[in-house]
């Protein structure tokens, strides 16, 4: 596979900037080193499919398109991004790709290596969520918005996928989804939003 390059390579610049505080209230970073593979199915054939691709990659499937399965021990993420649509997110050396390809002929599914398609960017620290409910037009508020939640959104006119990753040692992890070709200038505009609740990006 050739090497990905990322959208931000020489755009994440490392320090604090923003608002004097004691401990940043936010905290950017890129998520690096996977890529995603899209599995689709057809309407009458999605259940089925699921069921599979969720023995094939040795992981559960998503309840639903508002609940995904973080990835753990080597497991893939798995996030269901349409009603019969899913994305796994993977380490680039991972072969899962070609198993479910294996695994379904074309009447049943179609996988899609979409690979640089998006940008991830993490946001956590103890006022990421005051920073989400700046940047997407959704309810962040815990019950609404629960760990392992996904959620499908615009920012600044731009499709974007919002993950509740887990919860680590700076606060809850956020992974935002970016279109490829939107992330410099969404990544910019975050970290200038992030500026007033005081900002640390980590490279």
């Amino acid at each position: 596979m050739a090497e990905i390059l990322s959208a931000l390579d020489g755009h994440v610049i490392a320090g604090r900037r923003g608002a004097v505080t004691e401990a940043p209230g936010v905290i950017l970073s890129e998520r690096q080193g996977l890529i995603t593979v899209q599995l689709t199915a057809w309407p009458d054939t999605a259940a089925g499919v699921a069921a599979k691709a969720g023995e094939i990659a040795g992981t559960p499937m998503p309840p639903s398109m508002r609940l995904g399965i973080t990835g753990a021990g080597g497991k893939p993420t798995v996030l269901q991004v349409g009603p019969e649509r899913w994305w796994f997110l993977v380490s680039p050396t991972s072969d899962l790709g070609k198993r479910l390809q294996d695994g379904f002929p074309a009447d049943q599914a179609v996988v899609t290596d979409l690979s640089h398609a998006r940008t991830i960017v993490t946001i956590t620290g103890p006022k990421g969520r005051d920073l989400l409910a700046r940047i997407l037009p959704i309810d962040t508020d815990p019950v609404v918005l629960p760990a392992g939640s996904v959620a499908q959104s615009v920012m600044h006119g731009v499709g974007v996928l919002l993950h509740f990753f887990a919860t680590g040692a700076d606060g809850d992890i956020y992974d935002l989804h970016i279109p490829r070709s939107f992330a410099l200038s969404h990544w910019e505009w975050l970290v200038h939003v992030a500026e007033g609740l005081g900002v640390e990006v980590r490279g």
